[in-house]
């Protein structure tokens, strides 16, 4: 687990509104198929970065069973958008970065996530800062998402 402090940044991307309702399918792996195989991520990864050399899988603006989730990088401040893609300004804050190691196919890895990266803030005497209203999926640059196994880095504002 790390801690660090990030500038205020803008999460540029396609989204996606996701439903944890029971029995409504995820659109989250075919959003990040489509980017990776039509040249989103290509083209997002060429803009200023404030997280260098990753793509983001941003979670937010929650409302009740719903969220949004932008699949794109974190851009530097003020970055222009491109053409059809949405966005999100995120102030600076100091987050937690939990790399997550677990089944990248049944989706064990994501849907444990969360809850290992809040419990790592917490036994260090910290808490979530839900305030921010946001939390993501940080994969390096080169990150095989069709193996069995592997990690992600799951980042969530946080406070002292």
């Amino acid at each position: 687990m790390e801690f660090e402090s990030v500038p205020a940044m803008r999460i540029i991307g396609r989204e996606r509104w996701v439903s944890m309702a029971d029995g409504v399918e995820n659109p989250i792996p075919a959003l990040w198929e489509e980017s990776l195989r039509d040249g989103t991520i290509d083209l997002l990864i060429k803009l200023p970065l404030a997280l260098e050399n990753c793509t983001i899988g941003w979670m937010g603006d929650a409302k009740g069973d719903d969220f949004a989730y932008i699949v794109g990088v974190a851009a530097a401040e003020n970055t222009p958008v491109p053409s059809g893609m949405q966005y999100r300004d995120l102030p600076a804050c100091e987050i937690a970065k939990g790399t997550v190691h677990g089944n990248m196919q049944n989706g064990d890895v994501y849907g444990n996530a969360h809850n290992i990266t809040v419990a790592g803030i917490e036994e260090r005497g910290y808490k979530p800062d839900y305030s921010f209203g946001w939390s993501a999926e940080m994969y390096p640059g080169g990150w095989d998402f069709g193996g069995p196994e592997g990690a992600i880095i799951y980042l969530c504002p946080y406070k002292k």
